[in-house]
């Protein structure tokens, strides 16, 4: 491809740059979805049946897919000629790196059609580089590219090759881009078509442009109206313009009579925004040429029009590809146009700012959504020990098995005729299953039920190893080998001198020797703790792993969606003194502080079940739910997509204090901050001198000169972890509560006085203050305010 667009320039530094470039992108998106692919990333959907329809194919068996439910063909889905060259190669190399490969190869190519267009209509070969640059880095291309393997992904390449060969005036060369263009993606012939009416109106060539634009949208059509009617009875996405009508040509009519509909919809996908996105990475240049532009018009109305909202998405997913070229292109000839508006003596500078600018915006693009290491959609993946032990589970499976695998493992065994995604097992005689993390589709407690159903119908554990499993029809074992069980064992290690919590009484007490709270790739939460037992626990027992609002409820717990150790390696199994990992599955919690609380104990349900005591902790926390339920922690957002932990360190109070309530409950300090707008900040520093009897609540009072009381606000105590009632205090541990007093917004500026006490909430009747002053009515008198007007 290369020689056509860089034949008759002399080798030049830019066109060296450009190589290197290319060759770059080739080789560093190559390794990052290989990479992804290892690390068990690629989905079924869509990287299982395209690998599985591409083997096929190479093996005489056409487009031929059973891994999605109710299709046999890969053209029920999309028609895609272009495999048919692509299954070709698979005769060399049938596996999906080679897919991948192929890819990023293809759109790094994309690069030299633009940046001959570039240094064509510009004069100015750095100009062509910044364009191809530019290019290189956009988020776009490189999210469909980083998404698997999709023939639609080469669509960009091939249109701007198409669109430079209509510019240098190369029938021949135009005809066989745009036919390769065509055959990527049932709906590409009406761009196709686009470009045959842009040479047909624009470029003045009536022939050609006409007899492109109609092959081409005939194709387009005879490809959507016959041949995906023939495999599926009509296209499968239709239903996403459902809202305007139940038919083709009810939809047709609808576009042309309810712009109501139209608008509607084009709102809700935020199609200035999807606009924006598109262009504002080459400085709003395509805008200057309109015609160009609104090429890509089959494009953006099949995404904007479409009611499924992954398709209006321009920086994660592949829909928005194929109008990109066009984008491109007409920031090429916008600029072009630019510079003949421009004075004389400004056109010889004007292409270097145009370099500059967009290769400005280009990076700042890239650095926002992009895909390389350091943007903002880069995900850093590693190939772990677990990912590099499925190779012995899979070079046991026979080519010819029929194999039901689940999601992420589908694609690792989807070259054969015939694989489901799991739970789909129908004819499937071999089953290959990762137990150790979500079991999407199934809920994990579900996938458990259905492995021993299997088992008890006809299927044996064929090998497993570190948390795989490989079910065969007719195979005799039943049990689970001790390398299974590897997944969730650990190295022993010295215990932490600052961190340990023990469960239970004995032989039999278990330990948690560790909890970290992370976030995963996609930016879960998840958190890991590592237990120890002397000796199993002669019942199995569960772990109760909360998240808890600062009030005390439970913002998400691990009762519904609990730990697949749980599940897959229950206590009674574990081996003495070998560290167990017990891991949440991820989740997405909507709050941005959470205290990490955790109970042990046997039955169904934490609410009923029998609790194991906490015996020891360090450090020592008070515990909650009659000394069940530890909190090892709280954590905040870290403003970078993580947690952080919250430094529960307490800091010596401005005001130190030596009050007491009642014989129990001492008031050691207090601070304040400056009043604001709406409130004001205490901290309060209590403690207990030995068991307070009740759970008493705490008041605050704000009264002006004439003793009136304008500000006032009740609680539960809570200290850095979160609610603490005063009957769980442990003697000496220090409770600093930190909380906002309302203030009114109309209260006039002077002087005010702030008074502290406890009552109990059941009668009102107040505790007395037995030590401390100036005391009014068992009020203890913090300090006196001043509050200067105004306060906004």
């Amino acid at each position: 491809m290369s020689s056509h667009f860089l034949r008759r320039y002399r080798p030049s530094l830019p066109v060296a740059l450009l190589a290197l470039a290319v060759i770059a992108y080739a080789v560093g998106f190559s390794v990052l979805t290989i990479v992804r692919y290892a690390a068990f990333e690629a989905r079924a959907l869509d990287m299982g049946n395209l690998n599985q329809a591409i083997w096929n194919t190479a093996h005489g068996n056409w487009f031929h897919l059973t891994n999605q439910p109710g299709t046999v063909n890969r053209l029920s889905l999309h028609v895609e000629p272009i495999l048919l060259p692509i299954a070709a190669l698979y005769r060399l190399y049938p596996a999906p790196p080679l897919l991948l490969a192929l890819q990023a190869v293809v759109v790094a190519l994309g690069a030299l059609p633009l940046f001959a267009l570039a240094r064509h209509q510009l004069k100015n070969a750095w100009a062509g580089l910044a364009f191809a640059l530019v290019y290189l880095l956009n988020p776009t291309i490189q999210a469909a590219n980083w998404l698997e393997f999709h023939p639609v992904t080469l669509v960009p390449t091939l249109i701007l090759a198409a669109f430079y060969a209509i510019v240098r005036e190369r029938p021949g060369q135009f005809a066989f881009y745009a036919v390769l263009a065509a055959s990527c993606k049932e709906e590409i012939g009406l761009l196709v078509a686009m470009l045959g009416a842009y040479v047909w109106i624009i470029r003045r060539r009536p022939r050609w442009g006409l007899l492109t634009a109609t092959l081409a949208a005939g194709w387009a059509f005879f490809a959507v109206l016959g041949i995906q009617h023939f495999f599926a009875d009509g296209n499968i996405h239709w239903s996403r313009y459902g809202y305007l009508g139940d038919s083709p040509g009810a939809m047709v009519w609808s576009l042309l009579t309810r712009p109501d509909l139209v608008w509607a919809q084009l709102v809700a996908a935020d199609a200035g925004g999807y606009l924006w996105a598109l262009l504002w990475p080459t400085a709003l240049l395509a805008l200057l040429a309109p015609e160009v532009l609104l090429l890509a018009l089959p494009s953006l109305a099949i995404n904007l029009l479409a009611d499924f909202p992954p398709m209006h998405e321009v920086h994660t997913l592949i829909y928005a590809a194929p109008a990109l070229p066009f984008a491109l292109a007409a920031a090429v000839m916008g600029a072009a146009r630019l510079l003949r508006l421009l004075p004389r003596r400004a056109q010889s500078a004007a292409p270097w700012v145009i370099a500059a600018v967009v290769l400005l915006l280009g990076g700042v693009d890239q650095r926002l959504h992009g895909y390389l290491p350091g943007s903002g959609n880069y995900m850093a993946l590693t190939v772990t020990d677990h990912h590099r032990r499925a190779a012995a589970i899979l070079a046991q499976i026979p080519p010819d098995a029929a194999v039901s695998a689940q999601d992420r493992l589908n694609p690792h065994v989807s070259g054969r005729e015939t694989v489901y995604i799991f739970p789909r097992v129908e004819d499937a005689d071999t089953v290959l299953l990762d137990v150790t993390g979500p079991a999407w589709p199934l809920h994990p407690s579900d996938l458990r039920a259905q492995v021993d159903t299997l088992l008890a119908q006809g299927f044996g554990i064929a090998a497993a190893d570190d948390g795989y499993l490989l079910l065969r029809r007719g195979v005799a074992q039943q049990a689970l080998p001790p390398s299974f069980f590897t997944a969730w064992q650990r190295p022993a290690a010295a215990p932490r001198a600052d961190f340990q919590v023990r469960f239970g009484e004995g032989a039999a007490a278990l330990t948690l020797l560790d909890a970290q709270v992370a976030t995963d790739r996609y930016g879960e939460l998840v958190t890991t703790l590592t237990w120890q037992s002397a000796a199993p626990p002669a019942d199995d027992l569960r772990f109760y792993i909360a998240y808890l609002a600062p009030d005390g409820a439970a913002l998400h717990d691990s009762e519904f969606y609990p730990p697949t150790a749980v599940l897959w390696y229950p206590t009674s199994q574990w081996t003495a003194r070998v560290p167990v990992a017990v891991q949440t599955l991820p989740w997405t919690l909507d709050a941005d502080r959470f205290t990490l609380a955790v109970g042990v104990y046997a039955g169904e349900r934490w609410a009923e079940g029998a609790r194991l005591p906490i015996t020891q902790q360090t450090p020592a926390i008070p515990p909650l739910e009659g000394g069940t339920l530890a909190r090892l922690g709280a954590y905040t957002r870290d403003g970078r997509g993580g947690w952080q932990p919250v430094d529960m360190a307490a800091t010596p109070p401005a005001l130190p204090l030596t009050a007491r309530f009642g014989e129990a409950v001492q008031l050691t300090g207090a601070d304040w901050g400056r009043p604001a707008a709406e409130s004001l900040r205490l901290t309060l520093h209590w403690q207990a001198r030995g068991p307070v009897d009740f759970d008493y609540a705490i008041f605050a009072h704000l009264l002006d000169a004439q003793g009136n009381r304008v500000a006032q606000l009740d609680w539960q105590p809570q200290d850095a972890l979160g609610k603490l009632p005063m009957r769980l205090w442990e003697p000496g541990w220090p409770v600093v509560d930190t909380q906002l007093l309302p203030m009114p917004a109309d209260l006039p500026a002077g002087e005010y006085t702030l008074w502290v006490g406890l009552y109990d909430w059941q009668t009102g009747a107040r505790l007395p203050v037995v030590a401390g002053s100036p005391v009014e009515q068992d009020a203890l008198l913090i300090s006196t305010i001043r509050l200067e007007a105004p306060r906004r």
